[in-house]
């Protein structure tokens, strides 16, 4: 299958038509012009290569076919840094081009060659691209097909960044750093959530991006929120059985159980005695809920003229809620734009603790004379189940960005610049599974035609955590940049976007999404 950056470079081919073009005109003597006193007839220096430089220039004018004669650095990728420099003993690196041009105030003059590492342009600089070095007797002529010098080191990396990293005493950030007929590549971003970002202007640099390239290659999906456990919480204790008739003169019932859960504790009820009269009833379960018209919780009576009744289970905690989806457009820092992760669920509430059962009674008539008399005692109710861990949020789909501005005033002219798809935002994690309450205790045994004790109530299952919210879908923007200095992107720069990520857990219906991603030319952001 064709990689999304193997497509865009089908569409990359269709729009260099017009450097080439521009070769053939001035080849044709269109441009012979070439720098003028005239601002009407004045010619950017940049695309006749007449102008003069820093130092010198003895380019012919308007004949892009004849080698730049210029005074500057030199550098290639088959070049050595041990070398000065020159056309005919260009260097190998941009870092030890820098070094010698901001040395002799020169400008940096540069093949047509790719290069697959990160550069850091020193502010100030000026880097012409896109000179033909494949005949060394030809000297550097700007390249007849249009090629760019190419910029494109392995993922996750940003090829190009401008930056004053000058000492305080020599601010540059003033002076304008030129880049001209340079292709910038960033690959598709590979880590969970990591952006593709082709260029990057630090803060306080002003930069002006001409007859390039910039490609941003699509943005990683944002990593799943991770899940509760998968094995559910805690289980509620279960109830204690009561004690068998005529065992005692009064038969205690089953010990109230707890079950410490974080968000409380929850207990069943303590069984109904049973006595020689009558059996007493159980006792609730703690806590009862405030609303209660079921009865959840309460403990069962005890035998009187009737039977005694079993304690009546324990009601369910409530289920945590889902947290929200991500909504916020994210932040720009000078490593790039962080977005905004979906929320995590909420902790499920513990269950509501069995009512215990109610007590019988005994009596001679049961026990035999001279012996205890104490009825069958009440089994307690089972303790709630705990409630399940949540979700975590989805994190945020990494962004296609071409340039990131960061405090920095950024002017682009006749370059292209592609970005790819914004990366979906990751799915919200499920939430673990309630833990079930216990059951309760059974009620003691009968002696003799007595009624045995009743059963305690089962403990509530503890509610199931909730889900985490989606993470916000990448971006596709041309420019991403702090909302104190926005772009200046000429309409001669033609722009072709990629497809903004989706939300985290768009589609689910049992799911809070993060918001989709954004495709614009340009999009402020808080710092």
């Amino acid at each position: 299958m064709m990689s999304s950056l193997s497509r865009r470079n089908r569409w990359h081919e269709a729009s260099e038509e017009w450097p080439r073009l521009l070769v053939v005109a001035m080849s044709a003597g269109i441009g012979t012009l070439g720098c003028s006193a005239d601002p009407g007839a004045w010619e950017p220096c940049e695309e006749t290569l007449t102008c003069t430089p820093v130092v010198e220039c003895n380019a012919d004018h308007g004949i892009p076919s004849r080698p730049v004669d210029c005074e500057g650095i030199y550098l290639t990728v088959d070049g050595r840094d041990d070398d000065p420099g020159t056309r005919d003993h260009p260097v190998a690196t941009f870092a030890r081009a820098f070094d010698l041009a901001r040395d002799h105030g020169m400008r940096v003059y540069v093949c047509a060659d790719l290069f697959n590492v990160e550069v850091r342009v020193p502010a100030g600089m000026e880097v012409w691209g896109g000179l033909d070095c494949r005949d060394p007797r030809k000297h550097w002529p700007l390249h007849p097909l249009g090629e760019l010098t190419t910029i494109a080191p392995g993922p996750n990396r940003i090829p190009l960044t401008v930056a004053d990293d000058a000492a305080e005493s020599e601010p540059r950030s003033s002076v304008a750093t030129t880049l001209t007929r340079m292709r910038m590549v960033a690959h598709d971003a590979t880590v969970p959530g990591g952006s593709a970002i082709a260029m990057r202007a630090l803060p306080g640099v002003t930069v002006d991006v001409r007859l390039s390239e910039i490609v941003a290659g699509d943005g990683a999906d944002g990593a799943a929120g991770a899940d509760g456990s998968a094995e559910s919480a805690r289980e509620g204790a279960p109830g204690n059985p009561g004690a068998v008739a005529c065992s005692a003169d009064v038969v205690t019932g089953g010990a109230r159980v707890t079950t410490a859960c974080d968000d409380g504790v929850s207990s069943g009820g303590m069984g109904g005695v049973g006595t020689k009269g009558d059996g007493s009833d159980g006792e609730s379960g703690d806590p009862v809920p405030v609303t209660n018209p079921m009865e959840y919780g309460f403990g069962g009576t005890g035998q009187d003229a009737m039977s005694c009744t079993d304690g009546t289970r324990g009601l369910v905690g409530d289920d945590g809620a889902n947290g929200n989806g991500a909504s916020g457009q994210g932040r720009l820092t000078d490593t790039g734009l962080e977005g905004s992760a979906g929320e995590d669920g909420r902790t499920g509430q513990h269950g509501y603790g069995g009512g215990g059962g109610g007590g019988s009674r005994g009596g001679a008539m049961f026990c035999g004379t001279g012996a205890a008399q104490g009825g069958a005692s009440g089994g307690s109710g089972g303790a709630g189940g705990c409630g399940g861990e949540p979700g975590k949020g989805g994190g945020p789909g990494g962004s296609s960005i071409g340039i990131l501005s960061y405090h920095a005033s950024v002017h682009v002219s006749k370059t292209s610049i592609i970005t790819g798809r914004g990366g979906n935002g990751g799915r919200g994690g499920k939430g673990q599974y309630g833990g079930v309450g216990g059951y309760g205790g059974t009620g003691g045994g009968n002696r003799a035609g007595s009624q045995p004790g009743c059963r305690g109530g089962d403990g509530g299952k503890g509610g199931n955590g909730g889900r985490g919210g989606g993470g916000h879908g990448g971006h596709s923007l041309a420019v991403a940049h702090t909302a104190d200095l926005g772009p200046n992107v000429e309409s001669d720069s033609p722009i072709k976007f990629g497809i903004p990520g989706d939300g985290g857990g768009a589609g689910d219906l049992n799911a809070n999404p993060g918001k989709p991603g954004a495709a614009a030319v340009s999009m402020g952001f808080q710092d």
